[in-house]
């Protein structure tokens, strides 16, 4: 491949990055916003049922771009986890009435 080929699809990537990087900080928004609210009514930080759903989801709409299944799910469970980690801090700055921002990430 020459190099000139070879920066196009990286620059390709790069654009890519950028997109997702965007669509990434909307989600984190949302799930803030759920977050708070879970810690409001005292719901559970993390709901197995809803994973599982979610995780149903991803997979076929992985199947149904030539995505690997596989991937999506590995890379949504870290975005998972970092949200249930989230909505834990949230909770925790809630019960102990503490700042979100001085509360230690887990």
């Amino acid at each position: 491949m020459k190099a000139s080929k070879l920066e196009e699809l990286r620059q390709d990537i790069d654009h890519l990055d950028k997109e997702i990087i965007s669509l990434l900080a909307k989600r984190f928004q949302l799930t803030e916003e759920v977050g708070v609210y879970k810690a409001a009514q005292k719901l559970t930080a993390q709901d197995p049922g809803r994973e599982s759903q979610q995780f149903e989801k991803i997979a076929k709409q992985a199947a149904d771009t030539d995505l690997n299944p596989d991937y999506a799910s590995v890379i949504y469970r870290c975005v998972m986890d970092l949200v249930i980690a989230r909505h834990k801090e949230i909770k925790l700055s809630q019960q102990t009435n503490t700042p979100i921002g001085q509360i230690e990430a887990y």
